[in-house]
C-alpha cells in the first residue's frame, strides 16, 4: 500500500473513531443527566439535557482526538509510515 493509501486510511479510521466516541459519549452523558434529573425530582430538563449532553460530547470528544494524536506522533517512525508529514 502506497504512502496515500495508507495516510486515507488512517484519516478514515481515525474519523469514524473520532465519530464513535462522540456519540458513546454524547449517549452516555444524556443517559446519566437524565437519570440524575430524574431523582432529584427535576422535570421538564430533557432540551437542556439534550443541549449539554451534545456540547460535552463534542467537546470532550475533540479533547480525547488530540490527546490520542498527540500520543501517536511521539512514536517514532509513524508520521514517515503514514505519509503524515508535509
Amino acid at each position: 500500500m502506497t504512502k496515500n493509501g495508507r495516510r486515507a486510511l488512517f484519516l478514515l479510521v481515525a474519523t469514524a473513531a473520532n465519530m464513535l466516541l462522540t456519540v458513546i459519549i454524547i449517549v452516555v452523558l444524556f443517559i446519566a443527566l437524565n437519570a440524575l434529573s430524574m431523582a432529584i425530582g427535576l422535570k421538564g430538563l430533557g432540551g437542556a439535557i439534550i443541549i449539554f449532553s451534545f456540547l460535552a460530547g463534542v467537546i470532550l470528544s475533540a479533547f480525547a482526538y488530540s490527546r490520542v494524536l498527540k500520543a501517536l506522533r511521539r512514536r517514532p517512525g509513524l508520521e514517515e509510515r503514514f505519509g503524515l508529514l508535509k
